[in-house]
């Protein structure tokens, strides 16, 4: 039913129509009393990261008001839930990795750690509750579905393909460049988004020459999940070192933050080197690479 790809067989304006719908509707079932709340935020968060894929895939079609407004009220709508992922991603991997017992802290230190974050996260939860979040994102959604038919995908074609792919392409080009230059959390957190949007826009054109686009993809959501590793770090870093002493011990939190910063350089170890050959040609060469399958599954 929530299938991101748009088939052979239909136009691209039937298929982005469809896939919005889809989306829209996917992200409505999991506000409706989910029954685990952490994957349903993490679901609704996914889905809102594949609309504003393609919304920067038909950019310049819709016209720069609209998409500006689009994708602001998504990006809005996604940060309402951030808090709550973060603290269930960052509990997750604090109890996973002290369970392989790769953080050098005592066990009643972590156990008190956990449960303060615990205690943060549940009124985290409670303000969502409080706030009505869920039933304030179902309502956006049918509001979403309302408006599409105002959207312009009257003339959508291979110039679509060509001019959003180029744009995302290029920006992740650029952002390698700036997270190089300088390795710093906020370039590597800017790129990971980019390679997101590139991954979701692959996945929804695949099926115009399937083997190809599934292994390119699989390799670009190995990079993604390789930086979403590293944003992960870098926010357990951040909360751990603003953490009072009554909470955790300089010398834990001296520990774990060690342990933090060794698992990332692991991390780009694996990273860079995978991004050289994903990124290896130009955007112009990548993108009439990618707008010329297209057009040959259309004949």
């Amino acid at each position: 039913m929530y299938r991101f790809a748009i088939d052979n067989q239909e136009e691209l304006q039937e298929g982005i129509t469809r896939v919005l719908k889809e989306q829209y509707a996917f992200i409505r079932y999991h506000t409706t009393i989910p029954n685990d709340i952490d994957t349903s935020v993490h679901e609704i968060r996914k889905a809102i990261k594949r609309i504003r894929a393609i919304l920067r895939l038909v950019r310049w079609d819709i016209g720069e008001e609209l998409y500006q407004s689009e994708n602001m009220r998504f990006r809005d709508l996604g940060r309402q839930l951030s808090q709550l992922r973060d603290y269930h991603v960052i509990i997750t991997y604090l109890a996973e990795n002290f369970e392989a017992e790769e953080l050098r802290i005592p066990e009643e230190n972590f156990i008190n750690l956990i449960n303060h974050l615990n205690s943060k996260k549940e009124a985290e939860l409670k303000r969502l509750v409080d706030n009505q979040t869920l039933e304030t994102i179902r309502e956006q959604m049918d509001i979403s579905t309302s408006e599409l038919n105002e959207f312009s995908f009257d003339y959508l074609g291979p110039h679509t393909i060509r001019q959003g792919t180029t744009n995302t392409y290029s920006q992740c080009l650029n952002k390698i460049s700036e997270s190089q230059l300088k390795l710093d959390d906020h370039p590597l957190h800017e790129l990971r988004k980019r390679v997101k949007y590139l991954l979701n826009q692959m996945i929804l054109i695949q099926e115009v020459w399937p083997e190809f686009f599934k292994n390119y993809s699989t390799s670009l959501k190995e990079a993604s999940d390789l930086l979403g590793d590293d944003h992960n770090i870098a926010e357990s870093v951040t909360l751990i070192d603003s953490l009072s002493e009554d909470v955790i011990s300089r010398e834990n939190k001296n520990s774990l933050i060690d342990s933090f910063r060794s698992e990332r350089e692991h991390i780009h170890r694996e990273l860079w080197p995978l991004l050289g050959k994903l990124f290896t040609e130009d955007a112009k060469c990548f993108v009439k690479r990618i707008t010329s399958y297209w057009l040959i599954s259309r004949e």
